[in-house]
């Protein structure tokens, strides 16, 4: 089943959140000019990327090793698992502490901003033409008054299979 399909699949069982009124915190992260939504309940911590050791013969998206809270992690660049254009100055310079699958990872991001309350009636569908690669890291996307914000699927993020 294709990134997009499952996607829609999930979107019906969203649907009955959607009629209890629900409303749901998340953080925005930035890459580049690009804003994300990550769900509260999903970061263990928030933190300035100090040395990143770099792993030989892994996977693009994965920058190296990090130093979280004594704990050797392994750190994934969202701006590379996205496909976006390579960093100037101080890009990636904080680190969110996620995990999955009982494992522990950091995933780069350029800075975070603001806590967002939602309403899951401002969830809607991610469309069928959206970008196959950004669609596949997307669990969700929400309709604000400024615009769209898409919710970082963490889950797949992290899921280099």
């Amino acid at each position: 089943m294709s990134a997009n399909a499952t996607t829609r699949a999930e979107g019906s069982a969203a649907a009955s959140a959607v009629a209890s009124g629900r409303k749901t915190s998340f953080f925005t992260v930035y890459v580049n000019d690009s804003v994300f939504g990550l769900e509260v309940k999903e970061a263990q911590a928030i933190f300035r990327v100090g040395s990143i050791t770099p792993i030989p013969l892994m996977q693009k998206e994965v920058a190296g090793f990090i130093n979280l809270r004594g704990k050797v992690v392994v750190a994934v660049s969202l701006r590379r698992r996205l496909g976006a254009p390579p960093a100037e100055g101080n890009g990636e310079s904080v680190a969110i502490g996620l995990e999955k699958g009982g494992e522990p990872f950091a995933l780069l991001v350029d800075r975070v901003g603001d806590v967002l309350t939602l309403p899951d009636s401002a969830r809607t569908d991610i469309p069928p033409h959206c970008d196959e690669l950004q669609a596949r890291y997307t669990r969700d996307l929400y309709v604000l008054e400024s615009g769209l914000i898409p919710i970082l699927d963490v889950q797949r993020l992290f899921d280099f299979s």
